[in-house]
């Protein structure tokens, strides 16, 4: 698949589109008024409540997306002065991506962003992608490559290059994914246009979906929905809670002074591999205290219109665009999962302690998934085992149709905002998988947290 440039007009969707997403709010809203007669008259108590919580959770997230979220990019005044040219770096750890590393590099050699950077750094790999790294160099002399003798893992790769890296901003990407052409422009006029905004969250596609089996097909459109939804109305507050390592950028004033602290990350004694992208998150989430004394210290310059306490503004648009390689095997996908899991625990601590700072709104939807997400196991063996062998069926039936139901809403969603699309309708399997398969793994990535294997 060839991500286009421009693709998403500064308009979302035609106002007939946009019709058909207030149908999306309104069919929203009459279920969840069904689901709560059905809680007070019928069903069991507790497995309705948290049916009618979970719809509740879900039109308030898709009222606030599309209702207050605005791309970044086309906020960007049209009279602004000509925009300045600083240098970026981009940072691309790798280990063993003989298969992928070629397609990452050339996409950011082909970037239309010409002041920049590439610093690719070989985590130690054991096939052979470091003899396609200097292959790659060859024709490519500027590109800087580290091969680092041990492995270390993706954090301290980074910091490698970081180390060296000059770029007045950095964009750190997955050595599995390629960006668009024109994402680093993009996400350089949106930091231009504002200074308090510290980090930036492209918009993910799987690659080659349409000709990917059942499984790329499924984590495409759940790729698509996840980052239009959830991180459009996280980015409406200005306040992500996972820029994602498929392709994020960051004012370097916002993560350098933290590359010590992020790459040595303790969590239960131990040195925590996980969480990478989160943990970094959370990092810039965190309200900033005397922006002077710290910015000296760190020797980097920041304008703000005083020194009080501030936040940094973390945004999504889809405007910066990139290709995300994702597993195509139920092994490898689970292996991942359980990955994300042991970072979502660790992010409990991180930014659970801190996200308070945030706007009231966002910090609410925040907390409250967290507790749904925890009480889901309990909730899935009430309703689809306990309680139909007391005879009661209909409880687990709403359970798994209200599942069901939340995916089609999103495939719906993406359906609306890509006209053609036809993997729409797998977005529902995405759901029932998590219900059947990847809620468990919460609890075996909690057993197994202290377990540093990566793959």
């Amino acid at each position: 698949m060839i991500i286009e440039q421009g693709s998403i007009k500064s308009r979302e969707m035609s106002k007939r589109r946009w019709v058909l997403r207030y149908l999306i709010l309104a069919v929203i809203a009459i279920i969840l008024i069904i689901k709560i007669y059905f809680t007070i008259f019928i069903i069991d108590f507790t497995v309705g409540f948290y049916s009618v919580l979970t719809t509740f959770i879900l039109f308030s997230l898709f009222s606030l997306s599309y209702l207050r979220y605005r791309d970044p990019f086309n906020e960007i005044k049209k009279d602004n002065p000509p925009m300045e040219n600083p240098l970026v770096s981009i940072v691309i750890p790798v280990k063993n991506e003989e298969g992928n590393i070629e397609r990452c590099i050339k996409s950011c050699i082909n970037s239309s962003y010409g002041y920049k950077e590439i610093i690719v750094v070989n985590d130690a790999s054991t096939d052979k992608t470091p003899i396609i790294l200097e292959q790659i160099k060859k024709s490519n002399p500027n590109l800087v490559i580290i091969h680092l003798p041990v492995n270390l893992g993706k954090k301290h790769a980074i910091k490698e290059a970081i180390k060296i890296a000059q770029g007045e901003f950095y964009f750190f990407m997955d050595s599995d994914c390629n960006m668009a052409t024109d994402a680093i422009t993009n996400a350089v006029k949106i930091f231009l246009s504002d200074k308090e905004i510290g980090a930036i969250t492209a918009h993910g596609r799987v690659r080659n979906a349409e000709k990917g089996n059942l499984l790329e097909k499924i984590q495409d459109v759940w790729f698509d929905g996840q980052y239009r939804i959830l991180k459009g109305m996280e980015s409406s507050f200005s306040s992500l809670t996972c820029c994602s390592g498929a392709l994020s950028a960051f004012r370097r004033e916002a993560v350098k002074q933290y590359m010590d602290k992020w790459t040595n990350d303790r969590f239960l004694g131990i040195d925590f591999r996980f969480a990478t992208d989160r943990r970094l998150t959370a990092f810039v989430l965190e309200k900033v205290k005397d922006l002077d004394r710290d910015m000296k210290r760190n020797k980097t310059i920041i304008e703000f219109n005083d020194n009080k306490i501030k936040l940094w503004k973390l945004k999504y648009s889809l405007k910066v665009n990139v290709e995300i390689g994702v597993p195509d095997t139920l092994g490898s996908l689970i292996k991942q999962q359980i990955r994300w899991r042991k970072s979502f625990i660790r992010s409990i601590f991180a930014t659970g302690s801190i996200y308070w700072q945030r706007p009231l709104p966002a910090a609410i939807f925040y907390y409250v998934t967290i507790v749904l997400r925890l009480f889901r196991p309990y909730i899935i063996i009430k309703s689809l085992i306990l309680l139909p062998l007391s005879g009661d069926y209909f409880s687990g039936l709403l359970y798994l149709s209200g599942a069901a139901f939340a995916g089609l809403m999103y495939g719906i969603d993406v359906r609306l905002r890509r006209p053609g699309y036809s993997r729409w309708f797998y977005r529902p399997f995405m759901n029932l998988l998590s219900t059947f398969l990847f809620t468990w793994l919460l609890i075996y990535a909690a057993i197994t947290i202290k377990n540093k294997t990566w793959r």
